[in-house]
């Protein structure tokens, strides 16, 4: 499965397309606590993105106690959750946010989105559905449907055409906007993933490219860009950017180190298969490494394991 983007990502932009969802409220006390109470939690939002403390969860409820038919205070109260990666409550609250305004896209949107990190799929497109019927031109509402057709349903075919449509509307954003970046380079990477699926190999190589181009440090584009070189039959681009990856990817997280591990496996294969690279030595030394670094748990283990094993070699 292709990686998910962080949520903080997700986050951030939500909070830019909400920062003007407020309706507008009648004049009285209690509507300028509420106001009051509203602003306050979403000032302390802006300020780190994260409620680590809980203040902003605690004044969107005081709101709440306020106007308790409040779809934006509700909103504001999954968003927090999800960000908590408390999805169930997330989700509840996102669903309250739509009961008491069913027009209210961003809360649809997060509803879907809090369901789709459950692996709830089906429900999780129904929302999103709804969402994209409401704000067509969401980049967000999109790269969700494309996640779910492509996580959920294995169906690249379906996800690519949300993914292209995300890249076209981040584009036009990017130069006013810069937060927009990020999203563009991720549903570019998952063009890619949806390129490769589909066997496409040009594609795929324009895809990564242009995600490294936006992000250099995409270790995973990167990886994935050598394999498409040489599914294109381009062996020597393949080796020359493994070699590089090995020695620059950083332990510093587990998922750098998994790339690191299939980087390794993957110059094994080339050094085990291809006639111009055929190196028994090398391939040994790479599935050594492969194995060290995975542990216990990775699908490509116990072939390579087999191999060492053919070779009589210790891990």
């Amino acid at each position: 499965m292709a990686k998910m983007p962080g949520k903080i990502l997700i986050l951030a932009l939500f909070l830019r397309a909400a920062a003007g969802l407020s309706p507008a409220l009648e004049s009285g006390d209690d509507a300028g606590k509420y106001r009051a109470y509203m602003d306050e939690g979403i000032g302390i939002l802006l300020e780190g993105l994260r409620d680590e403390d809980g203040r902003a969860i605690a004044r969107f409820k005081a709101a709440l106690r306020l106007r308790p038919e409040s779809a934006e205070a509700y909103y504001w109260i999954a968003l927090v959750y999800s960000d908590q990666n408390k999805y169930a409550r997330a989700a509840d609250n996102a669903k309250d946010a739509t009961i008491y305004d069913d027009r209210f896209a961003d809360a649809w949107l997060l509803w879907g989105q809090s369901l789709l990190y459950q692996g709830e799929w089906s429900a999780a497109l129904e929302k999103l559905e709804i969402a994209a019927r409401l704000d067509p031109e969401n980049p967000l509402i999109q790269f969700n449907l494309g996640r779910v057709h492509y996580h959920g349903f294995n169906n690249p075919d379906s996800a690519l055409p949300k993914f292209r449509a995300v890249w076209q509307m981040s584009q036009r954003l990017r130069r006013e906007h810069p937060e927009a970046v990020p999203l563009l380079v991720q549903a570019r990477l998952y063009m890619g993933y949806c390129e490769s699926d589909r066997g496409r190999w040009e594609n795929a190589i324009n895809a990564f490219r242009d995600v490294l181009a936006d992000a250099g440090s995409n270790y995973d584009a990167a990886l994935r860009l050598a394999i498409a070189y040489r599914n294109s039959g381009r062996p020597s681009e393949c080796q020359q950017i493994l070699l590089n990856l090995v020695n620059v990817i950083p332990m510093d997280s587990p998922a750098n180190r998994r790339t690191q591990a299939e980087t390794h496996l993957q110059l094994a294969d080339l050094y085990l298969k291809e006639i111009a690279f055929r190196n028994r030595e090398l391939a040994l030394e790479h599935l050594q490494a492969f194995v060290r670094l995975v542990g216990g748990a990775h699908p490509m283990l116990a072939v390579a394991r087999e191999y060492l094993a053919a070779f009589e070699i210790k891990e």
